[in-house]
Order: C-alpha cells, then structure tokens, then sequence
C-alpha cells in the first residue's frame, strides 16, 4: 500500500509556477469568459460535493474581479495532440458538460503547455504523455497570482505520479479518469464528475484506452 510518507510533499504537482514569458495589458477575453461561466454552471449544481462547491465559490468570486495583464505566449507538447480526442468525449456527453469542452476548444490555440516532474508510481510513459495547460494563473492567458485554472491531458494507459497537493483543488472529468485519494480505493470519474482534493492531500490518477482530461481550479494562499 502506498502511504504519506513515501510521497514527496510538492514535486510532482501540476500548480503552476512563474509567469510567462510575455504579458501585456488588456482585458479578459470574451472566450475565456465563456469558459468560466461554463465551468461555474457546473461546479455549482446542487449535487456537487459540499467542499468542491464551497471552494469553487470562493475561487469564482475572485474571478468576479479580473486581472488587467493577460498571457499572449502559445506553445504545445506531445501530449496536448490528445486534447481534440478528449474533448470529442465531453462534447458527446451533450449539456453543460458540452459547453465547457467547447469552450476549452475555442481557447485551445492560445494555451501555453507544461509538464511536472515525475514522480513515485509514474508509468514509464509519463513524461512525454502529459501536459498541463493554464488558462488564468502565473503564466496563463489571465496573469494573476490568487487563483489557478488549468487542463490536465495525459496519453492513454498512463499513470500520474502519486503526489501531495499544495493547494485545495477542485477536479472536474471531462473524459474517464481512474483517481485515488488518500488511501481510498481507485474510484472511475466520468464526464461531468466532479471531486475535492484538500491542501497535503495525497492525490493518484490514472487512464487506460482513453486520453484524461481534467479540469481544475486552486485557490492560492495569500502570501503577504
């Protein structure tokens, strides 16, 4: 059994970290507007999980508030060739869950990819068969440093290493993903499925014949 104390405290967790290498001054993009409202239809349905829900809220009412510098570099990995496969599943899948794999599309082009370190448990191939991308955070299309929004895409019948979250993070499938949290048994995330995972919580995910792809928000720490 994998336990707390064989994790590495930080290592392999996607949140971000820096800025990119350019940003200017402007206002959110209407498209990128559009994902988070699409996002927020669903993280706050009444039969989303009590902390996922209290969480997203807080995140979103710091979205109310945009920033003024935005990220205008682009890039892609390996991995993000799978993006267009996986949000295939999410449009299929039909009403909200539909509107924020569109959405995700739209914005597709300007997204700026990175990857983790690997980590305990990390199928061997990991590094080439992931990537992350920001959509508002150090680095993303809107630069700010209280709030994280990203994508997760990982190849098919690869393996997150198992890691130990920084911050309190909402997850939301929009293709099949196998998690474990803590020591709970794997459980399967279907599209539209949403879960919490707590700051020093230990997180594991995991896909077979299809590509993952999650959605998810942090709420930063305030440092000062």
């Amino acid at each position: 059994m994998t336990t707390r104390a064989t994790l590495p405290a930080v290592d392999c967790d996607p949140s971000p970290e820096g800025h990119g290498p350019i940003s200017v001054w402007g206002h959110r993009p209407i498209a990128l507007q559009r994902l988070i409202n699409a996002a927020g239809n669903l993280l706050f349905a009444h039969d989303v999980p009590s902390m996922a829900r209290y969480t997203a809220g807080k995140i979103f009412h710091d979205l109310s508030k945009p920033s003024s510098m935005f990220g205008v570099a682009r890039n892609t990995l390996p991995a993000s060739g799978y993006l267009t496969e996986a949000l295939a599943v999410a449009v299929k899948a039909g009403g909200p869950i539909a509107d924020l794999g569109k959405a995700i599309a739209e914005i597709a082009p300007d997204l700026r990819w990175y990857r983790s370190r690997t980590g305990p448990f990390a199928s061997i191939n990991f590094v080439r068969g992931h990537a992350h991308a920001l959509m508002v955070g150090p680095g993303g299309m809107e630069e700010r440093d209280d709030v994280h929004i990203g994508a997760t895409i990982m190849a098919p019948y690869s393996r997150f290493p198992d890691h130990r979250k920084k911050h309190p993070t909402v997850f939301l499938a929009l293709s099949r993903a196998e998690v474990r949290l803590n020591d709970d048994d794997w459980s399967v995330r279907s599209p539209g499925g949403i879960f919490f995972s707590d700051e020093g919580n230990d997180l594991a995910m995991r896909c077979t014949g299809n590509p993952l792809l999650l959605f998810w928000c942090q709420r930063v720490r305030s440092q000062s």
